[in-house]
């Protein structure tokens, strides 16, 4: 059995560093630095779980090519499990372009989701204790069907459910009504509540998620933490604060963190601290995996090293 299965994206990210003011009428935009490596939700998600000692398996459309090529290559050599993987030989894996400014802040180029990779509308789930879906608002859950098939499935094999989010403008809540009641945790950052429920302060946005049927609503406030809000009361879980070189990734990694604790029998405040600690770790490299790589990395930020 799997102790997590991340269900979503996979991708190729070309992450383009300390580039100024971008001009498209400029023939050469300098930056400070290109790179190369495999980003999407669902695999940041399984990468840094199995960095985080988990058995992680991801379950994503590669497509065909050089770059569902080296996404394989790069998640063999994480050790995470590729068996639940598709390849769609009709449409390659997606690339994207993360441009990151002096920040840390970053701006995205990626193409549009009728060109990515499917998946088969009807799967069958391997057994985990955790089935996380990143993301939702985005491929391949802008299928409702396909998002209650994992849903349900999830909750039939008694696994904790847990979901991200990328919220377009105009998303809402009533677009998943009827998934939310099978959600346990949901980790929508401010921006995304607020775009979700109209509500800028985070207890109330949490709140509005709540009465949707969330087990219990994660709302990432960036430099104060998160707030945690379930039906037994409410959390704040502050920050640890670090300079931010990069934040490509950092809500993957929070989650990713939330989840470990999960696994490791922390309760919620527990399950807070190590994702904010996994979120501080993230923004410190470059790239959306790049700042954790191990458990022993999280407990030092915890112990204050």
């Amino acid at each position: 059995m799997l102790d997590v299965l991340t269900i979503g994206a996979a991708c190729v990210d070309v992450l383009v560093r300390g580039l100024g003011r971008f001009d498209p009428e400029r023939e050469i935009n300098p930056a400070r630095q290109v790179e190369l490596c495999a980003g999407g939700d669902a695999l940041n998600e399984a990468v840094v779980l199995t960095r985080l000692g988990k058995r992680a398996g991801l379950l994503a459309a590669l497509g065909e090519g050089n770059a569902a090529d080296f996404i394989a290559g790069q998640l063999s050599h994480a050790g995470v499990d590729l068996s639940m993987c598709h390849r769609d030989q009709h449409r390659p894996s997606p690339v994207s372009v993360v441009m990151i400014r002096t920040d840390g802040q970053r701006s995205f180029v990626s193409p549009p989701p009728e060109s990515l990779p499917r998946l088969p509308r009807e799967l069958r789930l391997p057994k985990a204790k955790v089935v996380t879906l990143a993301s939702l608002y985005q491929p391949p859950f802008l299928d409702l069907g396909f998002a209650l098939s994992c849903a349900r499935q999830a909750k039939e094999m008694g696994a904790v459910l847990c979901a991200d989010a990328v919220c377009p403008p105009g998303a809402k809540m009533e677009q998943y009504r009827e998934l939310w009641p099978l959600v346990d945790y949901f980790f929508p950052n401010l921006e995304e509540a607020e775009t979700l429920t109209g509500e800028r302060d985070p207890e109330r946005a949490a709140e509005m998620i709540l009465r949707f049927g969330v087990g219990t609503a994660l709302v990432k406030t960036g430099k104060r933490g998160c707030l945690a809000k379930n039906q037994k009361g409410s959390h704040q879980s502050p920050a640890f604060l670090t300079g931010a070189v990069d934040t490509t990734g950092a809500g993957d990694c929070f989650a990713s963190g939330f989840i470990a604790g999960l696994l490791e029998g922390e309760d919620l405040a527990g399950c807070c601290r190590l994702a904010n600690a996994a979120a501080s770790l993230a923004v410190r490299r470059i790239g959306a995996t790049a700042g954790i790589e191990s458990r022993r990395q999280l407990q030092d930020v915890l112990d204050g090293k």
